[in-house]
Order: C-alpha cells, then structure tokens, then sequence
C-alpha cells in the first residue's frame, strides 16, 4: 500500500541517517542525541508498519513494548537542543528525568506482559473491532501532549539562547538556530495532525488511516537529519570560537556583581567609540565580543557591562547602530549611487540580505528602499 511505502522510506531513511550520525558526527555531543533520536522515529514508525500487518497478532507482546518508545521523541529532541545550544556543557545527571515518562509506561504495562490472555484479548480487539480500544487513543494524546510541551520548552530555549547571542556576535544568521527552531515547529504540526486523525477514527467521521501524519512524518524524519548533520557542525565550530564554554554563565554573574565604577566605564565607553569610528571595526561581518575584548586588552564580561550601563545596549544592537548609520551616509553619498542596497549592506559590515532588511527597520522605521527612496527625494526621513 502507499502507507507501507512510505512508512518503510521513512525507517530505511531513520535508521541511515542513525548510522552516519554515529559513525561519523558523534564527535558533537548534541550529535549523538540527534542520531538517537533518528533511531527512535525509524522505531515509531516501524511500529506503525506492524500495525498494519498480522505480525501483532502473532507477537502481541512486541506492539505493547514499541508503542512506548514515541515517549523518547519530545525528550531527546529536547536533550539535542539543550546540548546543541551549550556545546560544552557536560552531562548533567538531571537528564535522567526526562526519560521518566517512558519508564513510568514500561513499569505500568510490564505487569500486563505476563498475563498472556489479557494481552491476546487487547490484540484480537483492536484487529476486529472498527477502531482501536479507548485505551490506544488516550495514549496517543498523552503523547501529544507530552511533544507539544516539550517542544514549547525547545522554543522557550530557543529564545533565551538568541538573546544571549546577542551579548557575543554582531551577525547572527550562523548562530540564531532557524533550522532548529523550524524543524521545532513541524514536529509540533506533525503532533497536531495525528491528534486530529485520532479524534476523526474515534468519531467514526474519517478513517485516514494516519496517511497524513506517516507522510508528514517520513518527510521530518529527513528534514531534522539533513539539517543536523548539515548545520550542528557549523553552530559547534561558531560557539567555540566565539569563546563560550562552561564558565561562561559565571563570568556574567560575575561582572553582574563586579561593581563596575561610574570612571571606568565611561573610559571604557570612550575606547569602544573612539575604535569603531576610527577604526571601522563594524565593517568586519564577523566581529566579536571577543575581538574587541583581543583589540582593546579589556575583558568580554567588562565590554557587556560598559554598554548596558552606559547605552542599556548588548553588543548586537551596538554593533549594528554604527552598520545602519554606515548605510544612511553611502546611500547619501552621490559617488555610491551606482551601488545596490546590497553592495552598501555588505560594505558595511552585514553579511545577508534578510539580516540587514531586518535591523535596518527596526533601527528606522522604514525599509532601506524606502529610505533611499526618500533621500532621492530629499525628504527628511525622521
């Protein structure tokens, strides 16, 4: 059936991507949580497989332990993020925790694995009833429930990291996760739309089979390794040469309890302005905290705080406020008329199209094409 095919693409792909992960790109700690989680989804939907054949009937016991497994989906997926985003982090053995639902699951139901007519009663039930037992679809929505939480927590994760990032890099399109936080979104509407296939065969309204959730499921489980292997590579190698590591978190508390003087920052203040005005340091796309804290011989911790007491600014917004002001004077500039908005973006220090587009109306109010517009018409754009 086209079901079948694409569950058995879907596993073929799950249990590929598994191997190469392990085999080649566990070296990354958030890795070897990746290519797990490649294995659980081959294993779900192994077990959908199965359910649509007479191998249940045979091995009833087989379905009860699979059906547990999809417990391990919101965790790991989550366990991936945590350890993606803190490469360095070590282990923590609170990660244990999150491994409680499915052991809560195997402790209920072991007990039901002994009592051999219970189990071939539950089986033959679901066989030739219409529908599965109400028992079947309580768990599905556990577990639905379970994924949504879970991946309203890796959004919540998502969000805190962003806004540290923005404390460390002046460009963020390497390091602000998009990937992460989409593949995030669809396993959430993966969840939704096998929730609602269950509420439709429990009404009795439309038996799809779960069609729509194997295929979309097929098409994440190639999506979340493709981008993972792609892309975590990348993000670790960023993180790390940016300079954060395990005391990172210490070191802001630190400078938060530091008690800058009023006299120090203001020099500090000073030494950064007279850098980026003179120096242009804003026009390298791949500025760091940690290059200017190299250029000015002042620690990371200390720059951070010089700007939020003195600007209430992070280093992003810092950076970027000298970038956009860069581009308001070239687009002003009659000999840089031949250039593209573009060509001026990248000359001042932006490295995308969509980046510049983005903190250039947020600084402004206006699009840069707006704004040029209304400097070719000599009209004050404030």
């Amino acid at each position: 059936s086209v079901i079948a095919i694409i569950l058995l693409f879907g596993i073929a792909q799950g249990i590929f991507l598994a191997i190469l992960i392990f085999h080649k790109h566990a070296s990354l700690k958030a890795n070897r949580f990746l290519g797990a989680l490649m294995a659980v989804y081959a294993i779900s939907l192994f077990h959908v497989y199965l359910g649509d054949t007479d191998f249940y009937i045979t091995y009833p016991r087989v379905m009860f332990i699979l059906l547990g497994v999809i417990f391990l989906l919101g965790p790991i997926h989550f366990l991936y993020a945590k350890y993606l985003i803190n490469p360095s982090k070590k282990y923590e053995l609170k990660d244990w925790v999150h491994l409680l639902p499915f052991t809560l699951y195997l402790l209920v139901i072991s007990p039901e694995l002994f009592k051999e007519q219970t189990i071939i009663d539950f089986v033959e039930i679901e066989y030739t009833e219409e529908s599965p037992p109400l028992q079947f679809y309580i768990l599905n929505w556990l577990f639905v429930i379970q994924l949504l939480c879970y991946m309203t927590a890796v959004l919540l994760l998502l969000k805190r990291h962003l806004t540290k990032m923005k404390s460390i890099f002046s460009n963020l399109d390497k390091v602000k996760l998009i990937w992460l936080r989409n593949i995030t979104y669809m396993a959430g509407f993966v969840s939704v739309i096998f929730l609602i296939e269950n509420i439709l065969v429990l009404n009795q309204s439309w038996n799809t089979d779960y069609l729509f959730s194997s295929i979309f499921t097929g098409v994440y489980v190639y999506a979340m390794g493709y981008m993972g292997i792609s892309k975590s590579e990348v993000f670790g190698k960023e993180i790390t040469s940016a300079g954060l590591g395990p005391d990172e978190k210490k070191k802001v508390e630190k400078y938060k309890r530091s008690g800058l003087s009023k006299e120090k920052a203001d020099t500090y203040m000073k030494q950064l302005v007279t850098l980026m005005e003179e120096e242009k340091l804003y026009c390298n796309s791949t500025l760091t905290l940690k290059d200017l804290s190299y250029r000015l011989s002042i620690s990371t911790h200390y720059i951070s705080e010089t700007l939020n007491s003195s600007l209430q600014q992070n280093f992003f917004d810092f950076v970027n406020q000298y970038r956009v002001n860069h581009v308001i004077k070239d687009m002003g500039n009659d000999k840089k008329e031949h250039l593209t908005l573009l060509g001026i973006a990248l000359d001042a220090g932006f490295n995308s199209k969509s980046s510049f587009n983005t903190i250039f109306k947020n600084q402004t109010g206006y699009t840069p094409s707006e704004y040029r517009k209304k400097i070719k018409l000599k009209v004050d754009p404030q």
